[in-house]
């Protein structure tokens, strides 16, 4: 279900299991159509192909795009357009490299000069707003069904796919149930994509059996969601299971996965974990292959990795992802500060064949997690400022392990009701076991050198047990 609609929200939460299905089903349906069209099928056809080219042959296609996309874009894009620096380089096209650094605090003061009035078939996308202050920007029909034919790409690693309807199960965050609800079912269904979608705040106590009850009864082939929440899923199949689940593939997306984290599940599950990492912004692409290794994926977007003197980062060394998304013409970024870093791995001679930069690691940002008394690790917070449009900054501090303060500097049409609504997106996220407390201030404190965390956290995180570990 849609996080957008408060109205459909309220009337999913009031009605009966198997309305909630049909409401599932028919948004799954909408979705379905929007992704997997033409452009979508040609994709998974060019990426079958592209991910085992050589590296002459990936640099070519990149400037080729590269050229195209500037061409696209030129005398399109107001920001662009009214910005003389840009308008000589695009117009005199020779090296991405020209052209200056795109903070992404400059794009979302400036959002709208960014779109593309040309591109008139969109879906809109929506940044998580890790300081509260979220950006909603259009995303181009093809740019969007591309998107998925990478996602398919990396399901077919494990050899299981996107479109076809198998069995999937997903565990990341989705609204499916009241944060309040005290007895399952915790989850619902879409008839339209065979997916079964857990919900993440009540994962903990006596509930762990029922998941694993409808998890074995649904016995899906693909597990897919949060670190955090897979690996409490893995606990509690390791303890209420029967262990003859069909389960193929277990893939983490949206938050750092931890290495005790995968232990867990690889052991329990005994299977392997692939790891996923993308934006929302759809400006890079960093994917899992069966041998362990991170592809940064070149047909997807043009990336940079630079250090801290905007230099591109060698083999071993910690940079900065600087993208530009030439895939998306609706909302193009050029030279892009996603604001993640990564470490690119010292040996680049791939192990399955594929091509792109090696990762040795996502270092992601400098935030920690928080942690809940019912065991639980949780990251990318940052989710449930998506659409508080009132919120311009927010934080998050933890000193113990029964209470989380939460930081607000609030905006002009802040009201009570965004309260309530903040206060039920974080229980949704953190379940009902911990006390949440807001601090309303003017402004959030910045470390000694300025810059900005979104959680800090005072947590040893060795003390954290869950209930479920033996």
């Amino acid at each position: 279900m849609s996080y957008s609609n408060k109205i459909i929200k309220r009337i999913y939460d009031s009605v009966p299991y198997k309305l909630k299905v049909l409401f599932t089903s028919i948004y799954g349906l909408q979705q379905r159509q929007k992704r997997y069209g033409k452009t979508y099928f040609e994709q998974v056809k060019f990426l079958n192909d592209a991910q085992y080219w050589d590296r002459k042959k990936l640099e070519v296609y990149q400037n080729n795009r590269l050229r195209g996309f500037m061409s696209d874009i030129y005398n399109k894009i107001p920001y662009y357009n009214n910005n003389p620096q840009y308008k000589i380089l695009s117009k005199e096209f020779s090296s991405i490299h020209d052209f200056p650094i795109l903070p992404k605090q400059l794009v979302k003061q400036n959002l709208k000069d960014y779109y593309n009035p040309d591109q008139k078939k969109i879906v809109w996308g929506h940044t998580s707003g890790t300081t509260g202050s979220p950006m909603t920007f259009p995303i181009s029909l093809e740019a969007y069904q591309k998107e998925y034919a990478f996602r398919n790409m990396h399901y077919q690693w494990s050899g299981l796919g996107l479109h076809n309807r198998q069995k999937i199960a997903m565990c990341s965050a989705h609204p499916v149930s009241w944060h309040g609800r005290n007895k399952p079912p915790y989850w619902t269904y879409d008839m339209a994509n065979n997916h079964l979608y857990f919900s993440t705040s009540h994962l903990s106590g006596s509930n762990f059996k029922y998941y694993i009850k409808k998890l074995e009864e649904f016995d899906p082939l693909l597990l897919h969601g949060h670190p955090s929440s897979i690996y409490l899923l893995a606990l509690a199949y390791k303890k209420y299971g029967t262990k003859k689940l069909s389960l193929k593939s277990v893939y983490t997306s949206s938050e750092s996965l931890l290495d005790f984290q995968r232990q867990k599940i690889e052991s329990i599950f005994q299977m392997k974990v692939f790891n996923w990492y993308g934006t929302s912004e759809m400006t890079a692409n960093i994917v899992e292959c069966e041998k362990g290794e991170l592809h940064l994926k070149e047909e997807h977007s043009f990336v940079e990795i630079l250090n801290s003197e905007n230099q591109p980062c060698g083999p071993g060394e910690t940079g900065r992802i600087i993208s530009t998304n030439f895939n998306n013409l609706a909302f193009p970024l050029i030279r892009y500060d996603i604001g993640d870093t990564v470490v690119v791995s010292k040996n680049q001679n791939s192990k399955c064949g594929r091509s792109g930069l090696l990762i040795d690691s996502i270092e992601g940002r400098i935030d920690d997690y928080i942690f809940t008394p019912d065991g639980r690790i949780v990251g990318r917070m940052s989710t449930i400022f998506r659409y508080a449009k009132n919120v311009i900054e927010a934080q998050f501090e933890q000193h113990s392990i029964e209470e989380v303060i939460m930081r607000i500097v609030r905006g002009k049409g802040y009201s009570k009701e965004d309260e309530i609504e903040l206060l039920k997106a974080v229980k949704m996220r953190l379940g009902n076991s911990i006390r949440i407390s807001i601090d309303y201030v003017d402004q959030i404190p910045r470390t000694s050198n300025g810059k900005f965390r979104f959680i800090i956290s005072k947590i040893d995180p060795s003390y954290i047990k869950t209930s479920l570990e033996v």
